[in-house]
């Protein structure tokens, strides 16, 4: 594959990191498309199955490496997610016991959440956001 091949493929991973937030995991894998083509701009032109390994192996270090730290950096959450939904109030749109997993309304919106209090949840109990992890949000209560 050319160098501006990779060098697409690696800004069309960030581009869709960026508007779609998958905490990382293509980002990666575009900065490791970003190594290979790096390596053939400065003259370095290995077989199509070795360019394609060192993507593959770059991007598993990667992910098991610098994901993590960067993530961590950012606070521990996925961009575009509201850390402001910390401490808001909505309603349990199902039963939920403690530990379990259910759906909750928050700011007219259905998220995914989990029941971190003492207490099971009724339908329609009022509840407050502890936590935002991704797309899940811990409630109690």
């Amino acid at each position: 594959m050319p160098w501006w091949a990779w060098l697409a493929l690696g800004a069309a991973l960030l581009a869709v990191e960026i508007s779609v937030s998958t905490e990382f995991w293509l980002a990666m894998l575009g900065v490791a498309a970003f190594a290979v083509s790096a390596v053939l701009i400065v003259g370095i032109e290995p077989p199509a199955w070795l360019q394609w390994l060192a993507f593959a192996v770059l991007s598993v270090l990667l992910a098991l490496t610098a994901r993590r730290r960067l993530r961590d950096a950012l606070g521990g959450r996925a961009p575009g997610i509201a850390p402001e939904l910390i401490g808001e109030r909505g309603t349990s749109r199902e039963p939920m016991a403690p530990g379990a997993l259910g759906s909750v309304e928050v700011r007219g919106t259905t998220w995914r959440a989990r029941n971190v209090g003492q207490g099971p949840l009724r339908s329609g109990d009022p509840i407050c956001v502890e936590r935002v992890e991704g797309l899940l949000l811990d409630v109690r209560g």
